[in-house]
């Protein structure tokens, strides 16, 4: 950039959404509402009035942290530079002007607000004349779109945000270009990294009634399993997508979270919307006809619960431990539906058991970071409840162990497993990981989520390992017919 492009008697005219910040407020504060039934009535109102009094609905009813916005440095660095230059810099956007006030407050940058007032949509033309009749007819503009072309056409000096077409094809036949910022980012690169693929070992569960039922053999089935994964992992990254729409503000206070797609402004929110509902119309539509509409239901109830558990009971203490769990049991139960597989009331009662401990250990470890930063509370549980947290996830995993044990005792595993001696060594395995688990959790050693921790920790890859190898070795002496 070049500072000396502009005269310091040019007042200086800057663009907030996808100019200023590498997002679109409005769109924002809209998920945010979209978020509460409660609020559909007013907004549809609002949307039935025009424009300007849905952005004005929008401002009120929304909320936003301007400090933790996605500014464009290089944008930023511009206006403080030519600030110090003793410049006129005003801040004139389509936004509601509540929004722009705030953002004009937390930056202390500019002499003025121009923005969207109830009835007036400022945009494109709308805005030209806004500017004409703060500064006249002479002027720099900042923008970003196709909406501000009409804008700088009429402009003495253009500055141009990752704009739709070359400097040179917007910029007025007598005018100057003072920035040219070309820094977008990969759509298809966002999208996957909202759609956390690395979360799709969590699906692996839909193949334990395979595992167990011993029929890895069968092609088909092997294939009828491996499907309904792919089925799962991509309605799961739909509401992983989702869940990050409405958590925007939320993750741009956390440590990690704020460099998701969406908090960070990598990936636009209207972008997140259509990814979320293609990766749902397919993995529904393939589900419906590859194994018909019964089963189809399993994955819709799947992502109408996850979509309940994220817009309102993940906020209600237990109860979202509960709904976690169920959740995790629900990959198992879809697994053994898939393969035609009979499930197994052991398996079952396990997992409840098993997944009831990393939920809890899950919230235990976000409430030791709650504690850690000075907070009382956060999702409805409170830095006291931490006392009861610890000893309800140990005793699960404990039951969890109990369960297993029992299992391995039953006549099932009797009639199953010939080396059932061996097929014990599961349980000190299960017992060590458990509670090695919890004893990280308690070192604050262990993220957010213990299932991705297991995922990446070399020590639980390799007590997965020799579990699957312990069961595999106690089937295959069964298979020839060898007993200890």
């Amino acid at each position: 950039m070049d500072a000396t492009l502009s005269d310091i008697d040019l007042p200086l005219y800057v663009d907030l959404d996808g100019t200023l910040v590498n997002t679109d407020v409005a769109q924002e504060l809209l998920l945010q509402v979209v978020a509460r039934p409660k609020a559909w009535g007013p907004l549809a109102r609002s949307l039935t009035q025009g424009r300007a009094e849905a952005k004005q609905f929008l401002a009120q009813d929304g909320e936003f942290d301007p400090a933790t916005l996605p500014y464009v440095p290089e944008v930023l660095e511009y206006l403080r530079a030519e600030k110090a230059r003793g410049r006129r810099v005003v801040l004139a956007s389509a936004t509601d002007i509540r929004v722009a006030e705030k953002v004009a407050a937390h930056l202390g940058l500019f002499d003025a607000v121009i923005a969207s007032t109830d009835g007036d949509n400022l945009k494109g033309a709308r805005k030209l004349e806004a500017i004409k009749k703060d500064g006249g007819e002479a002027f720099e503009y900042l923008g970003d779109s196709n909406a501000d072309r009409v804008i700088w056409k009429s402009a003495a000096v253009s500055g141009f945000v990752n704009a739709p077409a070359p400097a040179s094809d917007l910029v007025a036949p007598e005018g100057r270009v003072s920035l040219d910022i070309r820094e977008k980012h990969s759509v298809l690169d966002g999208i996957r990294r909202a759609m956390r693929p690395h979360q799709w070992a969590k699906n692996a569960l839909i193949l334990l009634p395979l595992f167990f039922s011993h029929q890895y053999g069968d092609t088909e089935l092997v294939m009828r399993a491996l499907l309904a994964v792919i089925i799962f992992s991509f309605c799961a990254s739909a509401i992983y997508i989702f869940n990050d729409l409405l958590d925007i503000e939320a993750d741009r206070h956390h440590a990690k979270k704020r460099f998701r797609p969406f908090a960070a402004g990598t990936l636009s929110p209207v972008k997140g919307v259509i990814a979320s509902a293609v990766l749902l119309i397919v993995s529904l539509g393939v589900s419906a006809l590859y194994y018909g509409l019964a089963f189809t239901g399993l994955f819709l109830f799947y992502v109408l619960s996850t979509t309940l558990y994220s817009t309102w009971l993940k906020h209600k203490p237990v109860i979202d431990v509960v709904v976690l769990t169920c959740l995790y049991t629900l990959r198992i139960f879809v697994g053994g539906v898939a393969i035609g597989a009979a499930l197994s009331p052991w398996l079952l009662n396990f997992s409840l058991f098993f997944f009831a401990s990393l939920a809890f250990m899950k919230r235990y470890t976000e409430m030791r970071r709650v504690e850690a930063a000075g907070k009382d509370g956060a999702r409805g549980y409170l830095v006291d409840d931490l006392t009861a947290i610890l000893p309800m996830g140990v005793s699960c995993g404990g039951l969890a162990v109990l369960t297993l044990t029992l299992y391995l005792n039953s006549a099932f595993v009797a009639a199953t497993y010939g080396a059932v001696e061996i097929l014990w060594l599961i349980a000190p395995l299960i017992m060590f990981w458990i509670f090695r688990a919890w004893l990280k959790a308690l070192r604050d050693e262990i993220d957010d989520d213990p299932v991705v921790f297991a995922m990446r920790d070399r020590t639980s890859q390799l007590t997965l390992l020799l579990t699957v190898m312990v069961v595999l070795a106690s089937k295959f002496l069964t298979l020839n017919g060898v007993a200890l």
